[in-house]
């Protein structure tokens, strides 16, 4: 196996879709609302803010403003959700056979969302398939990023649509460049707003890795497409939010030891 298809058989491992599992009279046993990845061994994985509203009754900013709880030590206030679908992350192993595809669901025991950007990170609970820990990407070095970087995607393009028309039914990769550090090239993290990329993306995609093609090392998670003024999206042309917000020491273990609630938790903060 070469360096480069190691290196992409190891996103394609780590990255996984965000689903529910359906319940009777459908062709599919479960649907795909957006991607994610593993970003830790523990069972961490980092999507959108909008992947995990799908499976809400009530947007998450309709349940802060509801919530009456005082937040905790380290900023997080618990909310309730109202009625939801639980979340499974799907990890596919293209490994364990020639003739089938193997789907592992992992239902998630906690979810945390930012207010001030699209990303949010989901504690899956423990399952016997990876008692060794599941399956994560590295984080690239903010240092080692630069404008022009040859950059790959991987994730779930329309969802269950796509096994629908082409019978594609693992993720799939797309390669493109960072095309812009957001606000400019020289800015510090502590600043940082995000990147533009010159990538091809579409629903479903959302919440899945964005990685370097040197290293295979993640250092975003995409977000969504520009609208022309005109109408429509500019073919091409994305936004990903910045994965070290939820990447930190500190934030993993934060969620690693939070108890396993069937409530969101909103974190509040500008880092």
């Amino acid at each position: 196996m070469s360096k480069g298809t190691e290196l992409l058989t190891r996103v394609k491992k780590a990255t996984v879709a965000v689903a529910y599992l359906n319940i009777g009279g459908s062709d599919q046993p479960f649907t795909i609302i957006g991607s994610g990845f593993c970003i830790d061994p523990s069972g961490i994985v980092v999507t959108c803010r909008h992947v995990l509203e799908g499976f809400m009754a009530k947007p998450i900013a309709e349940q802060i403003a509801e919530a009456s709880g005082p937040r905790t030590p380290d900023g997080l206030l618990p909310i309730s959700p109202g009625q939801v679908v639980v979340p499974h992350a799907l990890f596919y192993d293209t490994e364990r056979s020639s003739e089938h595809i193997v789907v592992i669901p992992v239902p998630i025991q906690n979810a945390t969302a930012r207010t001030d950007k699209d990303i949010a990170a989901l504690q899956l609970q423990q399952h016997t398939t990876f008692r060794e820990g599941y399956p994560f990407l590295e984080i690239e070095d903010y240092s080692e990023l630069h404008e022009g970087d040859e950059i790959g995607v991987c994730g779930f393009p329309l969802g269950n649509h796509l096994f629908e028309q082409l019978g594609t039914v693992t993720s799939s990769f797309t390669r493109g460049i960072l095309s812009s550090i957001i606000p400019g090239p020289n800015v510090g993290l502590d600043l940082l707003g995000g990147f533009q990329l010159n990538v091809t993306a579409t629903n479903g995609n959302s919440g899945g890795p964005v990685f370097s093609l040197a290293s295979g090392k993640v250092f975003g998670v995409l977000t969504l497409g520009v609208s022309h003024p005109a109408g429509g999206l500019v073919q091409g042309l994305v936004k990903a939010e910045p994965v070290y917000p939820v990447a930190e020491p500190g934030f993993i273990e934060r969620l690693r030891e939070a108890p396993g609630v069937a409530a969101s938790i909103e974190r509040f903060g500008k880092h």
